[in-house]
């Protein structure tokens, strides 16, 4: 009698399994170290089971970090979501995008991995469609910055005299550098509090649009109280 066709709840299940592994390889050993025998053999299976789910390793990488761009997004929107006004939301990104790294840190490792094919070296393979599924979804980040950013700048009168792409990409470089000093340990030997560390670089990039506004104030209006 042949086996019982797995449902697509199971399989769903079981793809997530092996997508669960490969986050702690590719945390622990990078992208090189991740091969479909030793995913195998971190699930307690054969490697020929893996190739019933991804084609290759690459499409298991592709997909893990498809995956933490997605949890990524979820958390930033439903934050956004929590609150009302622009400062209130733009505050609730910023908070949740670090917290979403520090509680999520095989995550964080493996979407900043450096040691991986580019979204060109997929170009013509049957990777193709999963590589351009991840620069997607890494830019629904930056969508997100940008919209949360607009929001913020509207409600308080700002017009900035640098375009809103490189406003949006400076905010990600930001919570981006703040997390390496994290995770390098700089952060922990300098400063004793980590929490007004956090506050005060925030206050630091609002004002820092603040200035970009100001910087030519005939072009400038601001709200009061600001």
């Amino acid at each position: 009698m042949p086996p019982r066709e797995k449902t697509p709840a199971e399989k769903a299940a079981e793809k997530a399994r092996i997508l669960d592994a490969a986050l702690d390889i590719l945390a622990a050993d990078g992208y090189e170290g991740l091969t479909m025998r030793r995913l195998g053999q971190k699930i307690g299976a054969s490697a020929t089971k893996i190739y019933l789910y991804f084609v290759n390793k690459d499409e298991v990488y592709l997909s893990v970090v498809i995956e933490g761009y997605r949890q990524l997004c979820d958390s930033l929107r439903q934050a956004m979501e929590t609150v009302s006004g622009g400062e209130a939301q733009f505050d609730a990104f910023l908070h949740t995008y670090l917290e979403f790294a520090w509680s999520h840190p095989t995550f964080y490792e493996v979407m900043a991995l450096k040691k991986v094919p580019m979204q060109a070296d997929y170009a013509g393979t049957e990777m193709e469609e999963v590589a351009r599924r991840k620069y997607e979804a890494g830019m629904e980040v930056f969508t997100l910055t940008r919209q949360v950013m607009e929001h913020y700048l509207s409600d308080k009168g700002y017009t900035l005299q640098v375009s809103r792409d490189a406003a949006a990409f400076s905010i990600i470089v930001f919570l981006n550098g703040l997390l390496n000093t994290y995770y390098n340990k700089l952060a922990h030997t300098v400063f004793s509090d980590l929490d007004q560390l956090l506050g005060d670089c925030i206050r630091l990039l609002k004002n820092s649009f603040r200035n970009s506004a100001l910087s030519e104030g005939d072009q400038f209006q601001g709200k009061s109280g600001e």
